[in-house]
C-alpha cells in the first residue's frame, strides 16, 4: 500500500481495523418525518451502546430495523427502493473479514466467499436486475468491482487501488463512479459498461463519488486537490466537462448529485459547512451551534422538497463525536444524541418511483417510448393495444390514452420534469423526462 490517505471508517472489535473509505458510501437512516403517499428513507448505522456499529435502516414511521445482530460490527451504505422491496448494501464482519452484502427486505445475500475484504458501496435497481458498486481487497491492493445479481465484474486490474462508488443504470447503459490511483496519485473515473474514462489527468489526487444519468447527460460529484495548496476543491462534471463548486479556500467535497425538473442539486460540505448546490449555488445547510461542523453526504429530491442526509460533529471533552443528521428543506429535520458512540446517515431516498423505472427506447415488455426525452410528441410503440395512463411525480392522473401502433402523446403543454406512463396491460411503468 502507498502512503496517500483515505478517508477512513473504524470498525469496532475488528482486527482489520480501518477500512480505507475511498468512496464516501451512504447510509440508510430513516427518520420520523412522514410524506403523503411517500415513504423517506435514510441508510447507516446505529450505536445503542454496544461495541459495535449495527447496519440500521429506519422508516418514515419511526419504526427502526437492525439488519443484523448487535454483536456483529456491521453498516449500511446505501439503500434504493424498487416497486415496495428494499435493497440496501454495505458489509457485515465474519470475525476476520468484511463481507460485502446486499440485503432486499432485510434478508442478506453474501456478495463474497468472506476470505478477503469487501465492501458494497452503491446500489441500484433496474427492472429485474440488482447492480451492486464496490470493492475488494486482494492481498495487495483495492479492486474496484461491479456485481449484477450477485455475478461479479473487475473494473480494474488489481495492479492499483481503485473503489467503485456509486453505480447508475440508465436504459442499457450502466455508469459507475470511482477511483484508481495511477502510481502517484488518485484518479477520479467513471465506467460506462465496464470502459473506463479519466476525469482528471492524475497530477493531483482526485476522486469521483456519485453519479447520475438523466437524458443524455452524466453527471459526477467528486473533488480533486489543488496540487499548490493541497486542499480539496468540490467538483461536479456533466459530460466530462468540470465545474468547480468551491473556491479552494477550504477542503471541501461533492458527495451526491441529484437531477430533478432539469435542476442539478448536489450535497457535500466547504469545510466545517454542510453545503446543498442548486445550479452551482451554494447554501449552507442549517447547522445547530451546539456542534463544532456538518457534513452532507446525500440528496434526494421529490416534488417540492430536497432531503439531505448527513453527520454533525461536536467534541465531548476529550472524545470527537458523529451525530446522524437530516435536513428537509435546508432545515434539520432529526438529529442523533448518541456520544461517544457514533451514528452516521450516508444515503437517503424517497419512494417515489423516479429511479429504477424503464428509460429506453427500444421494446421493453409490451410499451416502448420515444424519444426519450421528450419535447413535444412522445410516440409509443406497442405490440398490443393497451391502455395508457399518464402521470406527473406527484402521482397526479394527466392523461388517459388508447395506444395503437405509432400513438402519438401531445406533451408540449406540460412542464419539464419527470412524468410516469403507465402500461395497463403489461403492469409496467415508464420514466420519460419532458425537456
Amino acid at each position: 500500500m502507498n502512503t496517500k490517505k483515505y478517508p477512513t471508517t473504524t470498525i469496532k472489535n475488528s482486527p482489520f481495523g480501518k477500512i480505507k473509505q475511498m468512496g464516501l458510501a451512504l447510509l440508510v437512516l430513516v427518520f420520523t418525518t412522514t410524506l403523503t403517499a411517500q415513504d423517506v428513507y435514510i441508510a447507516g448505522f446505529d450505536n445503542d451502546g454496544p461495541a459495535f456499529n449495527t447496519a440500521t435502516i429506519w422508516k418514515g414511521d419511526g419504526t427502526k430495523n437492525n439488519l443484523t445482530k448487535e454483536n456483529v460490527s456491521s453498516e449500511a451504505k446505501d439503500i434504493f427502493i424498487y416497486e415496495g422491496d428494499e435493497y440496501v448494501t454495505g458489509f457485515e464482519f465474519n470475525g476476520s473479514k468484511t463481507v460485502a452484502t446486499l440485503w432486499k427486505n432485510g434478508t442478506p445475500q453474501e456478495l463474497t466467499d468472506g476470505t478477503k475484504d469487501t465492501v458494497g458501496q452503491s446500489v441500484f435497481v433496474s427492472g429485474s436486475d440488482v447492480y451492486v458498486a464496490g470493492f475488494e481487497y486482494n492481498g495487495n491492493h483495492y479492486v474496484a468491482k461491479l456485481w449484477k445479481n450477485g455475478v461479479p465484474q473487475n473494473l480494474t486490474d488489481g495492479a492499483n487501488d481503485a473503489l467503485a462508488n456509486s453505480v447508475f443504470v440508465s436504459g442499457s447503459d450502466v455508469y459507475v463512479a470511482g477511483l484508481e490511483d495511477n502510481g502517484n496519485h488518485l484518479v477520479a473515473k467513471q465506467w460506462k459498461n465496464g470502459v473506463p474514462q479519466n476525469l482528471t489527468d492524475g497530477s493531483s489526487n482526485a476522486q469521483a463519488i456519485s453519479v447520475f444519468v438523466s437524458g443524455s447527460n452524466v453527471y459526477v460529484a467528486g473533488f480533486e486537490v489543488n496540487g499548490s495548496t493541497s486542499i480539496s476543491v468540490a467538483k461536479l462534471w456533466k459530460n466530462g466537462n468540470v465545474q468547480n463548486l468551491t473556491d479552494g479556500a477550504n477542503s471541501a467535497r461533492a458527495n451526491s448529485v441529484f437531477i430533478n425538473n432539469g435542476d442539478v442539486y448536489v450535497g457535500g460540505y466547504d469545510g466545517d459547512d454542510p453545503m446543498l448546490w442548486k445550479n452551482g449555488v451554494g447554501e449552507i445547510l442549517n447547522t445547530n451551534s451546539a456542534f463544532d461542523g456538518a457534513k452532507a453526504y446525500s440528496v434526494y429530491v421529490s416534488g417540492n422538497d430536497v432531503y439531505v442526509a448527513g453527520t454533525s460533529s461536536a467534541s465531548n471533552g476529550s472524545q470527537n463525536c458523529s451525530f446522524a443528521t437530516f435536513w428537509k428543506n435546508g432545515y434539520i429535520d432529526f438529529i442523533s444524541q448518541a456520544c461517544p458512540d457514533p451514528t452516521a446517515m450516508y444515503s437517503v431516498v424517497v419512494d417515489d418511483g423516479q429511479l429504477g423505472v424503464d428509460n429506453v427506447s427500444g421494446l421493453q415488455k409490451n410499451l416502448a417510448l420515444y424519444p426519450n426525452p421528450v419535447q413535444d410528441v412522445l410516440y409509443t410503440n406497442v405490440r398490443q393495444p393497451t391502455g395508457l395512463q399518464l402521470y406527473n411525480l406527484q402521482g397526479q392522473l394527466l392523461q388517459e390514452i388508447e395506444a395503437r401502433q405509432n400513438t402519438q402523446i401531445n406533451m408540449s403543454g406540460l412542464a419539464a420534469g419527470v412524468y410516469f406512463i403507465k402500461d395497463l396491460n403489461g403492469g409496467t411503468s415508464h420514466k420519460v423526462i419532458k425537456e
